[in-house]
């Protein structure tokens, strides 16, 4: 299944609603004719099949584990490319649910340890890995099994009383369970698979040298023990499928560090401060401060951080904790570079989550505009000069449409058509600002926006316009002859004198 288009059919289908062929096309813009032909290829080769509907012929992806198998394969060969697929077929209706207990009995079958796992309590263990592991899926369904024919051989010559069965028990056991951990604590690190855990609910933290899987009740399975690697724990605990409630004081923290891991630093700062009130021990305080600081680092609160960093190298008096003294010196260089105006280059990265913070304050170089009214074309259109002259006046800076003034993302709704509007009116207001201003000193950023289950939002957008600093120290005026310049709380407008004054002082 080279073919692009077959993907995107695919891709179509994870739904499992049965779609018709104009149905497909329209989802995926390719001909009728086009998709037709390649459902054709697909069910003759046997991804998918044809139902009856009751009009005209739809179509579904095959519910079967070769088809699922060859299906894995196919996205999951190489996670490198085509996230926006990846992410795609592992969140999907159709991924999820063929990882089921038919799927299990497969697997077992296939490394011939089916008469060594018989409990649903340790076959639930294995779907868990494998709903949470897309390595420890594709390695199930496409590893070599050699050593376990072997093994299993082995294995049932033994009497039931026999010792050395057991001790066998527990070789099989350590050869199927290390490698699905080892790729579990792989997948944790890979940025594409963290649509999977948003979708399943699971929070994913790496704590120093302890790995934990939470979930959203703030409970964890522990996949380390007594600060020493222990694979054997690590699946005895998933396939009892226990999860060890925090008693430790600092189990807080850690469920910190896991919404830090993803991004949610308003929630990871409210968990450490819980855990600052609940420890007593003053290293473990300096140890929540110094995760503490890092989430002000990520919101771009750099001066919240150092004092944070201050304080907890204040309860580590014997330092202990060199890392806090490392990155106070870290939040202290973001703080001299908030201001440097060399970092106006590029959009903002980063992604915008409804209802959510922005991790970046109001400045000199940021400006949060909120959109009311019936008409945001004409709200965004009547003052971009404005702002584009105030920052050119200045040292440059961005204007964001569709963020409230406490830095929650709203979103702007603007369709298809009134988006072209947007650019074409900017750039009509700014090619008229004097003097004349070239295409490239400024950009116009469409960003999408998306909710807490990190799907993007149709036409919902924060509209983004970066005035990059000026090379000459020239006064720009807007069309009908006003001068604006940026302030910490907007924008001013200067009349009479106060012209005069920038005037002299900017040449």
């Amino acid at each position: 299944m080279d073919d692009l288009i077959h993907k995107k059919i695919v891709l179509c289908l994870l739904d499992c609603v049965p779609k018709s062929v104009d149905e497909v096309a329209d989802e995926i813009r390719q001909p009728s004719v086009t998709v037709g032909h390649q459902l054709s290829i697909l069910v003759s080769g046997g991804i998918c099949e044809k139902v009856s509907g009751d009009e005209v012929s739809q179509y579904v992806v095959k519910r079967d584990i070769a088809v699922f198998a060859e299906l894995v394969k196919e996205f999951l060969s190489n996670k490198e490319d085509h996230e926006e697929q990846i992410e795609q077929f592992i969140t999907s209706k159709y991924y999820l649910t063929e990882i089921n207990d038919e799927l299990i009995d497969y697997v077992l079958n296939r490394f011939y340890i089916n008469l060594v796992y018989q409990t649903d309590e340790t076959k639930k263990g294995i779907q868990r890995i494998l709903l949470a592991s897309p390595s420890a899926l594709y390695f199930t369904l496409h590893g070599d099994t050699t050593i376990f024919s072997q093994l299993q051989s082995n294995w049932s010559q033994l009497e039931p009383s026999d010792e050395t069965r057991e001790w066998f028990t527990q070789i099989i056991h350590s050869q199927f369970m290390t490698p699905l951990l080892e790729m579990l604590i792989a997948d944790m690190k890979v940025t594409t698979y963290g649509f999977l855990y948003a979708k399943l609910q699971l929070r994913v933290a790496k704590v120093n040298i302890q790995v934990s899987l939470a979930n959203l009740d703030g409970k964890y399975v522990e996949a380390m023990a007594g600060g020493i690697f222990s694979l054997f724990r690590a699946t005895e605990d998933f396939r009892a499928g226990q999860l060890v409630s925090a008693v430790d004081p600092m189990g807080a923290c850690y469920d910190g560090i896991a919404f830090l891991h993803l991004g949610e630093f308003q929630t990871a700062l409210e968990h450490f401060d819980k855990a600052f009130s609940a420890v007593q021990n003053p290293i473990q305080k300096a140890i929540v401060l110094n995760n503490k600081g890092w989430a002000f680092l990520n919101l771009k609160q750099h001066q919240k951080a150092i004092e944070c960093f201050e304080k907890g190298i204040e309860f580590d008096s014997e330092g202990e904790i060199p890392l806090l003294r490392e990155n106070k010196q870290v939040a202290e260089e973001y703080l001299a570079r908030a201001t440097d105006t060399d970092n106006l280059t590029e959009p903002t990265q980063i992604r915008f989550i409804q209802d959510q913070p922005v991790p970046f304050e109001e400045t000199r170089l940021y400006e949060f505009k909120e959109i009311g009214g019936r008409n945001p074309v004409r709200s965004i259109t009547n003052t971009a000069d404005e702002y584009a002259v105030a920052f050119f006046n200045c040292e440059g800076g961005r204007t964001f449409w569709g963020i409230d003034n406490d830095r929650i993302t709203v979103g702007v709704n603007l369709d298809d058509q009134q988006r072209d509007e947007v650019r074409r009116k900017v750039s009509e207001k700014l090619g008229s600002i004097d003097p004349p201003i070239s295409v490239e000193n400024w950009h116009l950023e469409f960003h999408n926006v998306y909710n807490l289950q990190a799907e993007t939002i149709e036409d919902l957008w924060v509209i983004e316009l970066l005035v990059l600093p000026p090379q000459e120290r020239d006064i720009f005026y807007t069309n009908s002859g006003e001068l604006f310049v940026k302030t910490e709380g907007g924008k001013q407008k200067l009349l009479g004198p106060q012209v005069t004054e920038f005037i002299r002082r900017r040449c």
